[in-house]
């Protein structure tokens, strides 16, 4: 019984792990088709912040979706700090 419960975890620990990987790279070709040149109006411009702020906001949307709206994950994702994570949230009123 033993035996089994162990072999049930490590199954369970596997499928975590693959869903982890299928996240990252969800959330990598998610980035790469964002990270594409954006169409500037040449006669009005950009304002410049205001894209960063929702390429940020896509970015941290996407992975709050992908970790099930777990902030650790969603920060780990993004390589930031909770508490960055959570500051930009705030500053970009996302929930």
């Amino acid at each position: 019984m033993a035996t089994q419960m162990i072999q049930q975890g490590h199954h369970q620990l596997g499928d975590q792990l693959e869903t982890l990987r299928s996240t990252v790279r969800s959330l990598l070709l998610e980035v790469d088709e964002k990270s594409r040149p954006v169409q500037i109006d040449v006669e009005n411009g950009i304002d410049f912040y205001e894209a960063v702020a929702r390429f940020e906001a896509q970015l941290i949307e996407s992975a709050l979706q992908a970790t099930g709206g777990r902030q650790n994950r969603a920060a780990g994702l993004l390589r930031l700090r909770r508490s960055t994570l959570n500051s930009k949230m705030k500053q970009l009123n996302l929930r």
